[in-house]
């Protein structure tokens, strides 16, 4: 304890002795008592420090992106397959988004659902890339050195040589902007000297070093996505705030089979394990709000089905119930439109694309004056990185709605406040039967025959016309 600090105590002492009339020898035990405790309370332990340095940290929390990396990893194991592409004749393939809005913007709702069309249409990408994919690679290098002895001058024009008035215009037209450029212009043609106009101090530049690399690959796929089937979706929302979709499909001979069946609309041999759909829907409002997309599945009779989950979201920014009640019919017709499109593009979608990278780096090194007598030639150098990416993707699907119906239709509200609606479509061969029945009445139906999906042994070859002498 230094001085100050003891003077302080006895002040403190003799005043709480005059009021209180309590002994000097417990007045001073407890003033000790209460410095112990301040100093106690303003100490801070390491605990507190490795706390703090944990928040501080970034690498400490999970971020949404990572979350869905690690659920990424434990789907081929949950699904058996080795891993993402190509595996025994069936393409796996992942993909996510991040959804540009927080959690508590009013429009979060249209946020997430843009999100997952991303995650979508970047997963349909792979698929095709995989399927159709070619690829074009061009590399250029550049080379340029001035190391001559006069390299670094860059002379003034004479106001006596010939086009000189042109010159002093075209330095301006490289070095001004376009009002700056037109009123020297005008005062030329009134009869200002272009010597006068110089002193606005226009730069004239001159290369001496330029070291080039540029890589351009393009990769290119055209091709149907159709029989492309979602088998799992996931939505994860980090401490941040930052929400991230993900998704995993699944494409095979017999998904692709089932696509063009129901495309055209006639019977499949297809069949499987027949389940009732309705038992198959999320137990929970909140469980629709990470199901998205279709899924493949198979009727009660055997018969493929596919189950589309449509989503939309609306604000109630107004006091008017009746425009409210309007947003909310508006946001249900768009998650069944929505539904529907996801369902003409599982069986008859098509997709171009085109992805152009550009990588390499430039190093360049000029001089540079500025067109006036008095000026000094300064030497710049420049290293540029270049990493440029241009990706264009379009997918189309066209497909007859007869088949689908509507099976649940659903509306939640978020705690922070975002209304979702939804509606589960789903096509069937026997909602497909019905609808023709009643069509047309008088078409005789015939019942379809089952058939196993499983291809059983074959071999059959030709009778040999040739022998190795023949080639």
């Amino acid at each position: 304890m230094n001085p100050p600090q003891n003077i302080f105590l006895c002040i403190s002492t003799c005043l709480i002795l005059f009021s209180a009339n309590i002994s000097a020898e417990e007045a001073i035990n407890n003033k000790l008592a209460e410095s112990s405790s301040m100093e106690s309370e303003m100490t801070i332990s390491q605990d507190d420090v490795n706390a703090l340095n944990s928040m501080s940290d970034p690498k400490s929390i999970q971020s949404s992106s990572d979350s869905m990396d690690d659920w990424f990893d434990t789907i081929p194991q949950q699904f058996n397959f080795q891993d993402y592409g190509e595996y025994k004749g069936k393409f796996f393939v992942n993909a996510s988004q991040a959804v540009s809005l927080k959690p508590t913007d009013p429009q979060y709702g249209d946020a997430l659902v843009n999100a997952f069309d991303k995650a979508m249409m970047k997963l349909q990408e792979k698929y095709l890339m995989h399927r159709f994919g070619k690829i074009t690679t061009e590399k250029i290098k550049s080379f340029y050195s001035d190391r001559s002895t006069y390299a670094k001058d860059i002379a003034l024009p004479s106001s006596t040589e010939p086009g000189y008035l042109n010159t002093v215009l075209a330095i301006f037209k490289k070095g001004l902007d376009v009002t700056e450029k037109k009123l020297d212009q005008e005062l030329v043609e009134l009869g200002v000297s272009p010597q006068e106009l110089t002193q606005l101090s226009p730069k004239k530049k001159k290369d001496i070093f330029r070291d080039k690399f540029v890589k351009n690959t393009i990769r290119k796929a055209s091709g149907s996505i159709a029989g492309l089937f979602p088998i799992q979706t996931n939505v994860i929302t980090d401490e941040k705030g930052q929400t991230v979709v993900g998704v995993v499909a699944i494409a095979s001979q017999k998904t692709i089979q089932i696509a063009k069946d129901i495309r055209l609309q006639r019977q499949t041999v297809i069949t499987g394990k027949g389940k009732i759909i309705t038992s198959l829907l999320p137990n929970n409002k909140k469980q629709f709000l990470s199901t998205l997309g279709v899924r493949l599945t198979y009727d009660i009779d055997g018969t493929p089905a596919i189950i589309s989950y449509g989503i939309a979201s609306y604000q109630s920014d107004t006091g008017d119930d009746y425009i409210n009640d309007e947003l909310k019919e508006e946001a249900k017709a768009e998650a069944i439109s929505n539904a529907d499109a996801q369902i003409a593009e599982i069986i008859n979608g098509r997709m171009s694309a085109k992805e152009e990278r550009k990588r390499g780096e430039e190093i360049k090194t000029f001089v540079e004056r500025e067109m006036k007598p008095d000026s000094d030639t300064i030497e710049k150098t420049i290293k540029n990185i270049i990493k440029i990416t241009n990706r264009n993707v379009k997918s189309s699907a066209r497909a007859k709605l007869q088949g689908i119906s509507t099976i649940k239709a659903w509306r939640h509200t978020v705690e922070s406040g975002q209304k979702f609606v939804g509606a589960v479509r789903v096509w069937k061969y026997s909602t497909l039967a019905s609808i023709n029945d009643f069509n047309n009445p008088q078409r005789r139906t015939k019942k379809a025959t089952k058939k196993n999906g499983s291809y059983s042994t074959f071999q059959q070859s030709s009778e040999p016309v040739n022998t190795m002498d023949d080639f």
